[in-house]
């Protein structure tokens, strides 16, 4: 803090001293010294009232200046003002030894490394009379600051300091001091790096980190330590490592991070738990050797010294359990641009075993639908009218716990290997004709064989085996699937047309032929339909008021056909993915009739939302039913802003499930500039509604078979059941900004289940976010914590990013 007063005090004062009428000069061999008042005796120079010694690119500004042209040591008192060797101090007295390069002060002096400024031109604004302490110390770009009693340019332009407080510039005042590193001594070299001795890192004179010795960067992308990162969840426990960062020349470069993770006792010592236990290595190699050309693979392994679970159940150990021992994950993403169009992406991610993901990944009560991990790779062409496309896709299933490479039975997978498609979009064919054409080829199949060998069900559960013992046999079953190759082919014609100058009338015509090829069963089967569709729609709209409080109310009513009249060849084939289920067996007739509306308001060249209400009633002619009766909601008020949406299903066999989904929102900026902000939700929803059931080509689902109703006595402790029935979920939310930098942010959510099976309120999550940012963003504190539910309970974190040095927590 001294060092700041000392600082400001002279830069405050050094730019008011008046000039003088004359000016005495006492010159040496390699020094000039000038005063108001200038002497020699013997070989001491001294200058008083505006003292000024020169020597080279070294000047030093002072009230009075005494030096031994023989030792060359200047005594400095006064307002004093250093440069040297693109250096810029001040302090209010000090002792320079020029010859030895060494600065004492005993009072303490603040530095500023000016970088992007020749140390001539530093001297000659230096020796300027008219410039003023506050000029100087904001001319250029200051690298760094420190403030020390003592320093010594090294051989190498180094500066060795003891003590020392530092800084490195960020953008923020010159003045600034909210954040510094302070050590017994230091080596710092200019563009290079800086090493501290016993150092602690101090916010707001605050002291959070501590280390013996630590050597960080001064530019970007240079080797050595990272800050070191801790965080903490319910699973795991406590987790810390230390990155060390390499430079492998412009375009490459490795962080290696080992680490530990300290982990969580299991309910009762012979149950199993998810989380992780032990040491654990941290690589990633990034590379961007060329424009267009960039990518980076990064690989965990761990050391789990938790015990071995059952591959079906992570809460039940093996017999004889024994450490799980080396487990990881890794990552490898690639793009490259080819030229002439050609483009490629590689994006893969791979666990040693499926538990892996749910160990180090906390979730929500809500259980999230992660049953596969995708990877994918793909080699494609992009024409001004064409896409050309070469894609491998692999799945892993983490449902189970079983090993990537191991041997033991496991539900199948079907993977894409590979996949071809060639597309048309929509062109211009012939006056208001338009058509396009999609083509893709692939094949389905398990990556070490032919056999889905789910049994004749068709599903592969390894908990509930077939009564009949053909799951998992090796031998293909009616009821199986078996890898598959399918050539689908999709051209498409539109035509719009103006009908009396209110109305847009646009048919369209589109054909699918797949054809199939079972590599088990050597069949070949096809399936073909054509798909015939209109869509009649208009605009009204009218302008009330003028200029800039004028607003604009549209209506945009439409009406949309869409039928398949028949499906010819393999009218049902095997379902694999989303084009096997695009249409019924006996195909459809469905429409779909919309209204929306919008309000808007022009504010300058932008154009705001006011309100919008959209409403759609779908029609399944075919099954004489009604579709899914759907409206959405938005509102604006000057600072809240509302929304709501509600879909309604009342041809769907269970009651409780018609109501597929209700929502409403509220948003509130209490104060401008997000000074502070409070919002609220909720939300009921169910996973079978038709917008998730929907089939590609249809514009509504089939409808929902009849199912048994669930007893209430079984339904309180089925997991399963629980989480395929509608859920309700409150969601709260505040945060605010202050302007000094200060940031807030509280989140909640309360979810239940269905009432009319245990209705227990559960409390989802809470998270709280507490962060500061300088207006300059020179740096960022950071701290969050989370309440989660099992397995995973709890989840925080505590952060330090400054800027030009790196992070530390996470």
């Amino acid at each position: 803090m001294f060092g700041l007063v000392l600082v400001t005090l002279a830069l405050s004062t050094s730019g008011q001293l008046k000039l003088p009428s004359s000016t005495d000069a006492v010159v040496g061999e390699q020094a000039v010294l000038t005063g108001d008042l200038a002497s020699k005796e013997g070989n001491i120079g001294r200058a008083t009232g505006h003292a000024l010694l020169r020597s080279g690119t070294s000047v030093i500004r002072a009230d009075e200046l005494s030096y031994n042209f023989d030792t060359r040591v200047v005594e400095a008192r006064g307002h004093v003002l250093l440069v040297a060797a693109g250096l810029a101090g001040f302090a209010d007295s000090l002792t320079v030894d020029l010859r030895a390069r060494e600065v004492t002060t005993s009072d303490g002096a603040t530095f500023f490394q000016k970088q992007g400024m020749a140390p001539e031109d530093l001297a000659e604004l230096a020796a300027r009379r008219e410039t003023s302490g506050r000029e100087l110390a904001q001319a250029g770009r200051n690298a760094f600051t420190f403030t020390t009693k003592h320093f010594r340019l090294l051989d190498d332009d180094a500066y060795r300091v003891d003590p020392v407080s530092f800084t490195a510039s960020c953008g923020c005042s010159v003045f600034d001091r909210s954040w510094r590193i302070t050590a017994s001594s230091a080596k710092l070299t200019p563009g290079d790096r800086a090493s501290f001795t016993s150092p602690t890192l101090r916010v707001f004179d605050v002291p959070v980190f501590w280390v013996p010795w630590i050597s960080l960067p001064l530019t970007n992308r240079q080797t050595g330590l990272l800050f070191p990162e801790w965080s903490g969840s319910g699973l795991s426990g406590l987790q810390v490592h230390e990155p060390l960062f390499i430079t492998l020349g412009r375009s490459y470069d490795l962080t290696i991070a080992p680490g530990y993770a300290f982990g969580r006792a299991p309910p009762a010592p012979d149950k199993g738990s998810l989380g992780l236990k032990g040491p654990y290595l941290d690589t990633e190699f990034r590379y961007a050797p060329s424009i267009g050309v960039d990518g980076r693979l990064s690989l965990r392994l761990f050391d789990d010294l938790k015990l071995e679970r059952d591959p079906l159940n992570p809460n039940v150990l093996v017999p004889d359990a024994q450490p799980q021992g080396l487990r990881g994950w890794g990552i490898f993403e690639h793009r490259q641009e080819f030229g002439g169009g050609f483009h490629g992406r590689a994006d893969v991610k791979l666990y040693s075993d499926g538990f892996l993901f749910a160990d180090t990944t906390p979730v929500s009560n809500l259980q999230r639908s992660y049953y596969y991990i995708p990877s994918t790779a793909t080699l494609y062409h992009r024409g001004e009218d064409h896409y050309a496309g070469l894609a491998l896709a692999y799945r892993q299933d983490i449902r189970w716990g079983y090993s990537l490479f191991g041997d033991a039975p496991r539900p199948t997978v079907f993977q894409k290997l590979p996949t071809l498609l060639y597309a048309i979009p929509t062109v211009p064919l012939l006056g208001p004709l338009t058509g396009g054409v999609q083509v893709e080829l692939s094949r389905l199949s398990p990556l070490g064989g032919l056999l889905g060998d789910e049994g004749t069900d068709g599903v592969y559960w390894p908990a509930l085996p077939d009564a009949d013992g053909t799951q998992g046999n090796g031998h293909f079953d009616p009821g199986e699937r078996q890898a598959r190759t399918r050539l689908d082919v999709m051209p498409r014609l539109n035509a719009t047309f103006d009908v009396g100058g209110a109305l847009r009338f646009t048919p369209y015509l589109a054909v699918r032929e797949s054809l199939y090829l079972y590599e088990v069963t050597r069949e070949a089967r096809n399936r073909a339909y054509g798909l015939v569709g209109m869509t009649l729609d208009t605009e009204l709209s009218r302008v009330f008021g003028e200029g800039a409080s004028a607003v604009r109310h549209s209506i945009m009513p439409s009406v949309e056909l869409r039928a398949v009249p028949r499906v010819f060849g393999d009218r049902a084939p095997a379902i694999y993915d989303e084009v096997d289920a695009a249409v019924p067996a006996d195909g459809f007739f469905q429409g779909q009739v919309a209204l929306r509306q919008k309000v808007l308001k022009r504010s300058g060249t932008a154009t705001t939302e006011l309100g919008r209400l959209d409403l759609l009633q779908g029609v399944d002619f075919l099954e004489r039913r009604m579709g899914e009766t759907s409206g959405r909601l938005l509102a604006v008020l000057g600072p809240v802003t509302a929304a709501a949406t509600a879909r309604l299903d009342l041809f769907t066999p269970q009651v409780q499930e018609r109501l597929t989904q209700l929502s409403a929102s509220v948003g509130w900026s209490v104060l401008k500039n997000g000074l502070l902000n409070v919002s609220a939700g909720y939300e009921r929803a169910l996973g079978s509604s038709e917008q998730v059931r929907r089939p590609i080509d249809m514009l509504l689902p089939p409808p929902l078979p009849q199912s048994a109703p669930v007893s209430d006595g079984s339904s309180c402790s089925n997991e399963v059941v629980l989480n395929s029935k509608p859920f309700d979920r409150v969601l709260f939310g505040a945060g605010t900004r202050l302007p000094f930098g200060l940031g807030v942010r509280y989140d909640a959510e309360v979810y239940r289940r269905d009432p009319a099976r245990c209705d227990v309120v559960k409390l989802n999550s809470q998270n709280l976010r507490v962060s500061y940012t300088p207006n300059c963003n020179c740096f960022q504190i950071e701290a969050h914590a989370s309440l989660l539910p099992p397995p995973t309970y709890f989840d925080f974190g505590f952060l330090v990013t400054i800027a030009k040095l790196g992070t530390f927590g996470k």
